[in-house]
């Protein structure tokens, strides 16, 4: 499809110079903005020296993949400025296209891909459900943990959760 779209482009620019010029710099824009992260805080304080940015107060994150809301959310750093862990604490809230998670507290392992979800965690599909004091993802690994007093409540639905645990 961008391929179609590209050629479709270059077409254009032999056809009509100029014009053509200005359409690919606005597709090639359109594409880098889709990649795009936006964080809205009421306050951010950052430390370059400590390695850390701390967004406090209406805490937004709005990703291609996901939305996340929490009170406050703190982003630390190696020594290169590569962002190494991610906390969101207070009514976190994350949505991703069908799935909902709900915590007190969410950090994200950025090399591990570990993420862990405490404070009352619970993770949504639909109607189905799963519980525990804490939820464990390991993401490169496609694998869950929940401990201790885990819960999972499924219903039968066609594509839903039950197929997935139990096919």
């Amino acid at each position: 499809m961008k391929k179609f779209f590209i050629y479709g482009l270059f077409g254009l620019l032999l056809a009509s110079g100029a014009a053509g010029a200005a359409d690919k710099a606005a597709a090639k824009k359109e594409e880098a903005e889709e990649e795009v992260t936006i964080i809205t805080a009421d306050q951010l304080t950052a430390d370059y020296k400590k390695h850390f940015a701390m967004f406090e107060g209406n805490v937004v994150v709005t990703d291609p993949q996901m939305q996340l809301t929490s009170e406050k959310l703190t982003v630390t750093f190696d020594s290169n400025n590569k962002i190494k862990t991610i906390k969101a604490e207070g009514k976190v809230n994350i949505r991703q296209t069908d799935k909902v998670a709900k915590s007190e507290t969410a950090t994200y392992d950025i090399e591990s891909g570990k993420i862990v979800l405490a404070g009352k965690p619970r993770v949504m599909r639909g109607k189905d459900m799963l519980e525990g004091d804490e939820i464990t993802m390991f993401r490169n690994e496609s694998r869950i943990l929940v401990h201790p007093r885990a819960r999972l409540v499924v219903y039968p639905e066609k594509g839903g959760a039950r197929e997935q645990f139990f096919k």
